[in-house]
């Protein structure tokens, strides 16, 4: 979740300018736009933005937009004026497998002091680092107007030509030395990684104003205090995520007073875009719709007046209500968000609680039940419970336990190859974790409850989970005694009647074997563990132990 630190004095100015407003009054309000007040120091308020799905509340205007709704400052959608210049962008098609979309607005007349060039710059780098991907789906860059000849060139470059004084810095560099020194080209050069040649910004004197994703020039790629007119530029991979941000930067600039001018983009392969586009959506819902999904019945004017304090446009007519989506409302994809919305912005104290029906009462099952008495009963015998992950390989099942390959249940597409399988009994990750604490004071005794998972055709998901315990002693005197006394303590707080049958497995020393019988079925093995086990486990101390099934 996004944090952002506002100032309050200007949240409270900008929210409300004649009415000044105590934190915590103020705090219910930054609720109902899914955030919450994280902290404050003298008057930089910090607020955890809960909706990941919401770069538009990652800013102070964006905050103030939706807050000035819940007030009932403002009601209904904010309108954005636009004015159509002919401004031009060319793109070079060869920017086609590189970074081919680009959006930009020209903002003039805006006032911009230290404070709110600060918000921008923290908007700026909380949308490159999220919803941009970390620069490789949009990056932002922003431009003192004045300083431009147009039209611009949106074109490519190849790594030694081009060279300009990037930001923060005051000699001229090549791309390519922008990539191997300049502190950004050094975090953000893998996505340019293998391009024969390199995205170029630059005007119609051929002067660069940024080189994207990865830096602007100092001349031409910076804005301060004196700076009232403005380009605001967003280049990247995806067309609409580029626009989406261009919307959102334009709204910035526009809530702090700016006047927005439109700017075309002139692509080869494709008609002309004009940016920033403030298209809106349209949905109608039913009132008794709502009233079955929210089970409260909330009139046509109440439904309306919840969707305007959310910033929507809203209208009844005949129970049908005629909703108008902010173009900003990236997230709202289903008629169920804007449900979700009516019943924040109504009131969700409001609503009558009630206790949900459930058909049943939670209670432990019996395979709990029998889990953590077998838990009590193994720690009663001075033993330490590990937990291990369900996951292993094949070597650690098979290769070091001096069994063959035998069919277990494998991961398509492992993250590495130590989680690549199901394991199909318990004893390997006892082994495992011994074998890294070899330096631990001795004896070292352990178990482990459990679920193993092997194939099984016939059933529905073509595997059966079965819940075991696995217990293991390492000692300097360790037998096949420890391990029966161990499996005997158990049985007998179980009141289970097991017989020991003898038995051969790969796993442990021949004649020193045992299979654990009860009622006439065997549950599982005991025995001391093979010498070449213990090698294959980089273990010296002799190490005994037993695994059966709870199942």
């Amino acid at each position: 979740m996004p944090n952002i630190d506002v100032s309050l004095s200007d949240l409270k100015k900008m929210v409300r300018p004649k009415m000044p407003i105590d934190l915590e009054k103020l705090e219910p309000y930054i609720w109902m736009v899914k955030s919450e007040i994280d902290g404050i120091e003298g008057d930089t308020l910090t607020i955890k933005v809960g909706d990941t799905n919401r770069p538009d509340l990652w800013c102070v205007e964006g905050l103030v937009r939706e807050l000035r709704g819940a007030f009932d400052v403002e009601k209904g959608l904010k309108d954005y004026k636009l004015k159509e210049c002919d401004y031009r962008i060319f793109v070079n098609q060869k920017l086609e497998k590189i970074r081919p979309y680009i959006a930009c607005v020209v903002v003039k007349n805006v006032r911009l002091t230290d404070q709110i060039i600060k918000q921008i710059m923290q908007q700026q780098d909380k949308i490159d680092g999220t919803y941009g991907r970390k620069r490789a789906k949009t990056s932002i860059g922003l431009y003192d107007f004045d300083l431009l000849a147009w039209p611009l060139k949106y074109g490519i470059t190849k790594p030694d030509e081009n060279a300009f004084v990037p930001l923060t810095f005051t000699e001229k560099l090549t791309p390519k030395q922008i990539l191997e020194k300049h502190p950004k080209g050094l975090e953000y050069q893998h996505l340019l990684k293998g391009q024969q040649f390199y995205p170029i910004f630059t005007d119609a004197k051929g002067k660069v104003l940024s080189m994207p994703p990865i830096i602007n020039s100092n001349d031409l790629g910076q804005v301060n205090e004196k700076t009232t007119n403005v380009l605001v530029e967003v280049t990247g991979t995806d067309y609409e995520t580029v626009n989406n941000v261009l919307r959102i930067m334009a709204m910035t600039f526009a809530d702090r007073g700016g006047e927005l001018y439109s700017v075309i983009i002139d692509y080869p392969q494709r008609k002309p875009d004009v940016t920033p586009q403030f298209a809106t959506r349209h949905f109608e819902i039913k009132v008794e719709d709502v009233a079955k999904l929210l089970g409260e019945n909330l009139s046509a004017e109440d439904i309306v007046k919840a969707l305007q304090r959310a910033r929507y446009n809203a209208s009844e007519e005949k129970k049908l209500i005629h909703v108008t989506i902010p173009s900003y409302r990236t997230d709202v994809m289903h008629v169920v968000d804007i449900y979700e919305d009516i019943a924040i912005f109504h009131g969700l104290d409001k609503f009558r609680p009630e206790i949900a029906g459930l058909p049943t009462v939670g209670r432990l099952s019996d395979a709990e039940k029998l889990s953590r008495k077998v838990r009590e009963l193994c720690i009663g015998t001075r033993a330490q419970e590990i937990m291990s992950f369900v996951l292993a390989n094949q070597e650690y099942i098979f290769g070091n336990m001096n069994l063959p390959a035998d069919r277990i249940i494998e991961i398509a597409n492992p993250v590495s190859f130590t989680y690549s399988a199901m394991r199909n009994w318990l004893f390997p990750s006892l082994m495992e974790f011994l074998s890294k604490n070899t330096t631990k004071e001795f004896p070292q005794k352990i178990f482990e409850v459990g679920d193993i998972v092997v194939p099984n055709l016939k059933s529905e998901v073509g595997s059966d989970t079965i819940h075991k315990l696995a217990f293991a002693v390492s000692d300097t005197n360790a037998n096949f005694t420890d391990a029966k006394q161990a499996l005997q303590a158990v049985a007998n707080g179980l009141g289970w009647k097991i017989i020991f049958v003898e038995h051969e497995h790969p796993s442990f020393i021949a004649g020193r074997c045992a299979a654990v019988m009860k009622d006439g079925k065997q549950i599982g093995i005991a025995g001391e563990v093979h010498p070449k086990v213990l090698k294959n486990w980089g273990l010296e101390m002799p190490t005994v132990g037993f695994e059966i099934s709870l199942t």
